[in-house]
This record gives structure tokens, sequence and C-alpha cells, in this order.
């Protein structure tokens, strides 16, 4: 893989890998995300009934991707990722809310756009 300098503007920010005969696991490739992402989301998959194994890895620390590995007890990977990415989107939204209430405010870098 290339830095994230060189890597192109089109490359997909999610790869999927896996044999297509068994949904049950796939590796899903995150484009610019660090542990933050990786160990949050495999925290939240592990949780989840469905899942058998997961696991993630950075594969360089120069490198911008993320490997999320993800075997589940029958269902498709790909549906156990996405709940397990609205979960995590939702613990992130009640945190910020709770953290709100109690007068913090949090800012957050505003997210680049990128224009094609």
């Amino acid at each position: 893989s290339l830095p994230k300098e060189a890597m192109a503007d089109d490359e997909p920010s999610l790869r999927i890998l896996g044999d297509p005969r068994d949904e049950t696991q796939r590796t899903f490739i995150f484009r610019d995300e660090d542990h933050t992402l990786g160990n949050s989301l495999r925290h939240v998959l592990i949780k989840d009934a469905r899942t058998d194994f997961c696991g993630y890895s950075v594969p360089h620390p120069s490198e911008p991707l993320v490997n999320v590995r993800l075997q589940t007890t029958g269902a498709p990977a790909h549906l156990v990722l996405t709940d397990g990415l609205q979960n995590l989107a939702s613990i992130c939204d009640t945190l910020t809310a709770q953290l709100k209430d109690q007068g913090a405010t949090p800012t957050w870098p505003a997210a680049q756009s990128s224009t094609s």
C-alpha cells in the first residue's frame, strides 16, 4: 500500500476482501483510519452475539489503513459490520449529548470535503 500522500483520491474508502462463497468471513479495509476506529469497532463487534471472531490491524504506521477481520456465527459479515458501525455511531452520539448536557462543548475538526 502507498503512503497517504501517494494514495489516489479516487481510491475507495472501504475495500472488502473474502471468499464470495462464504459470506460469514470478510476483511474490511478502511482508508484514512487508524487505531481509534479499529479498536472501537472491534470492541462493538465483539459484543455482538453474531460475532465469532473480530480483530483489527494497522499494517504500518505510515499507512492510513485499518484492516478489520470479522467472522460470524452464520450471519453475513457485511450486515454485522453495518450494525456495528451504526451502534458505534449511536454510542458517539450519546456521549456527545451527555457532554453537552454537562456543559462541555466538544469541538471536532471540520470534515475535509473532496472535490473531484
